[in-house]
């Protein structure tokens, strides 16, 4: 800047005389061109030319004036910048602050330079030795201030010695620069974050309330059993406030920081303290007028009067969130409940008879009152009846859930808030439904008894299902879909104790078929006859086994007999297979089979139940389980097979013959091995043996009997018939 300064000092200098020595020459050739005329002298071309030359040196005169001008407010701001700098680094930020808005004002106003390089270099400079400035003035905030927090304690310090003096230059800084409400507020979230935070964490804070001239502010901690109330947090949080304020001035809360801490104790005295029963909201408006009065407390403090106001929304609110309470709640514990591993059991001392006292039951309590309107349509509705059976307590617990929320549904004017309800009552089955086989898949496939207990728990679920169904169709605002929740329960009850009964068949089969059938040759052999008992002993033991993980009222009578039918069938099969499958039955051999036939046929002695069981389900109907779904009724009651019977084997008997489709196969092959040729034909006439084919019936005779002419015609006269 200095050397250009000097060489266009000079070419001003100079072009200044000149431009005065040209002015006198013009003078005079203007007096002259009036003396002499334009004609006679032939001066004018001349001074044409030199009046434009005249005219260029005054356009170079005036550019390089504008040059030096500008070189010389450039030489000037370089100086300023360098005195801004000086500022900064003695801690002079105020001046500091007001020297970079004093270089921007006159670098913005230099028409010369606008939108050049120069400028934005300038612009540049100054914008850094602002964020240099801020940096500065949140560094000196930060040294003052120290935050020790642990376990019991929380305590903000602030060194007001080292503040003496420079609150005043620290904000005449902040006001100069711009952007300076940003280091306020990065200030402001500081102290909430590093102190306020782990403060409101707590569940019990104490303070002094008495304002202490100190500069230190004390808040003892507790994480035990007691909570501090709502309007205690609101003054310990006002009183933080206003401790900042004294030591630090009030401006350090910008309405940033004030919305924040508007927002946490929102989240810790409202949000974390919803209400879960209508009891509990009535009382909770004494929280509310707590909370609205202290965030008009806190808020009168900010600049701008339209600013958010997050508790005023949030009590708008109030209804809705109370919902999405419960919803959360009744759907987290429909989760837990399926996924424990606790399997605790419920046993029914009796039936279960639905009506307005069990609903009652189930939904009041000190805190709950069934709704009229709930109330009128469960006295309309039909008597239904669940019998007596083992369920799990997680499925008792959900179906509780589901008509706690109906009944809220039905309490509820806000049509959206009773359907939301209303929906979560379904989800909340609908997720323990899918949920439960899906955690507990292997349990089910190796503990019989808990196979048969999740069977129980679906039939309960459906049967329940379709009367919270019915009782939600008469609120239309109420309607969802509940059949299809009771379809899926029933059809996973149907399909888990199939497999379990798949399962068990399987291995039954595998015990009695006596070493794959080999044991069924050579039966009169000794080794061969304490194979067979063997075999028939082990598939005795696992059938009581079974036997007793599903006797009543483990399930109901049916439910029992039905699965002992799979089994038996599974085990008469095995055998049937196994002696057909043998192509020389001799005469001892024969005997020893069919012994072994009846004493497998024995088994179904285990039919017969209890009198003083069954007769407790002989007045039970399928139609008095569940109205309007016969299909889940004939699942668990048989009015046939609950009558009651005197004699054991009369009852055995008579069940095996409805249930179990190989008794009397069995019992028939029993005494195809002791008759004759003729017998046998004589009996396939009549159709006794039906239940056998032609190519079973031609082999056991072949196996029977020695091959003879008659014997061929015997089989010819089988195949015919």
């Amino acid at each position: 800047l200095d050397e250009n300064y000097l060489t266009y000092s000079a070419a001003v200098t100079k072009a200044e005389s000149a431009q005065s020595s040209i002015a006198q020459l013009l003078q005079g050739v203007d007096e002259l061109q009036l003396m002499l005329g334009d004609e006679e002298t032939g001066i004018q071309t001349r001074l044409d030319t030199a009046i434009k030359n005249e005219e260029q040196i005054c356009e170079r005169v005036q550019s390089n004036s504008a040059i030096l001008q500008c070189l010389t407010q450039l030489s000037a701001i370089n100086r300023e910048l360098q005195d801004m700098d000086r500022l900064v680094q003695s801690g002079e930020l105020d001046k500091a602050a007001q020297k970079a808005e004093s270089i921007e004002t006159t670098v913005n106003a230099m028409e010369n330079i606008e939108d050049t390089h120069i400028a934005a270099i300038l612009v540049e400079r100054v914008n850094l030795a602002r964020m240099n400035i801020k940096e500065n003035v949140l560094r000196e905030f930060h040294k003052v201030i120290a935050v020790e927090t642990n376990a019991n304690s929380a305590n903000l310090r602030v060194d007001t010695s080292r503040l003496k003096g420079r609150i005043s230059v620290l904000f005449a800084a902040l006001d100069s620069v711009k952007d300076g409400e940003n280091v306020l507020k990065e200030l402001a979230l500081y102290i909430i974050s590093a102190f306020v935070k782990p403060v409101l964490a707590a569940q019990l804070v104490t303070h002094d309330d008495a304002e202490s001239p100190t500069s230190e502010f004390n808040v003892q901690l507790s994480n035990g059993s007691d909570t501090t109330p709502t309007d205690g947090v609101c003054d310990l949080v006002l009183s933080i406030v206003a401790f900042v304020s004294r030591v630090l001035g009030d401006r350090v809360w910008v309405d940033v920081a004030l919305t924040e801490l508007a927002q946490l104790v929102l989240q810790r005295c409202y949000l974390q303290r919803i209400p879960e029963t209508r009891t509990e909201l009535a009382s909770f408006h004494k929280t509310v007028d707590t909370l609205s009065g202290f965030e008009a407390t806190l808020l009168a403090q900010c600049a701008d009067p339209s600013i958010e106001r997050p508790i005023q929304a949030a009590v708008k609110r109030l209804d809705e969130l109370f919902v999405e309470r419960q919803c959360a709640r009744a759907l987290e514990q429909s989760r837990r409940a399926a996924e424990s591993t606790a399997f605790a059991v419920y046993k029914m001392d009796t039936h279960q008879e639905w009506s307005l006292a069990f609903v009652q039951a189930t939904v009041e309590d000190p805190d709950t009152k069934l709704a009229s309107s709930f109330a009128q349509s469960i006295k309309e509705h039909p008597a239904a009846v669940f019998p007596q059976c083992i369920i799990s307590e997680s499925i008792v617990g959900t179906v509780s859930s589901a008509y706690r929320l109906l009944n809220e549904s039905m309490q509820c004017n806000e049509p959206g808030l009773a359907q939301r309800l209303a929906e979560t009552a379904q989800n909340v089955l609908d997720v323990y439904c899918v949920l439960f086989p899906v955690v507990h898949r292997q349990q089910l496939r190796k503990v019989p008894a808990l196979a048969l207990q999740f069977f129980n728990d679906c039939m309960y679920g459906a049967h329940h299902c379709t009367i919270l169904g019915q009782l939600a169709a008469a609120e239309n605002k109420v309607n969802p879909n509940w059949s299809a929740v009771a379809r899926k329960f029933f059809d996973s009850g149907i399909r888990h104790v199939a497999e379990l009964a798949e399962s068990e068949s399987r291995e039954l089969k595998s015990l009695v078929g006596a070493d794959n059938g080999t044991g069924f040759y050579n039966a009169s052999d000794e080794q061969q006859q304490d194979a067979l008992a063997k075999s028939l002993k082990r598939g005795r033991l696992a059938l009581t086994q079974l036997c007793a993980a599903m006797r009543p009222p483990n399930v109901t009578p049916h439910m029992f007999y039905r699965i002992l039918g799979r089994y038996l069938d599974a085990m008469f099969a095995a055998i049937i297979d196994g002696i057909v499958g043998v192509r020389d039955i001799g005469v001892d051999d024969s005997q020893v089979l069919s012994d072994h036939c009846r004493a497998a046929y024995s088994l179904v002695s285990l039919f017969h139940l209890d009198p003083e069981i069954t007769c407790a389900y002989s007045t039970l109907t399928s139609a008095a389980l569940v109205n309007s779904t016969d299909e889940q009724g004939d699942a668990l009651l048989d009015s046939d097979d609950e009558s009651d019977e005197s004699e054991t084997t009369a009852q055995g008997v008579r069940l095996a013959k409805k249930h179990c489709q190989m008794s009397d196969k069995l019992v028939q092959l029993a005494d195809i091995l002791m008759i004759s040729r003729a017998d046998i034909l004589a009996r396939r006439r009549a159709g006794l043996l039906a239940q056998y084919s032609v190519d079973e019936l031609v082999s056991l005779v072949r196996a029977l009997f020695s091959d003879t002419h008659e014997r061929a015609l015997d089989i010819d006269e089988l195949k015919r018939i």
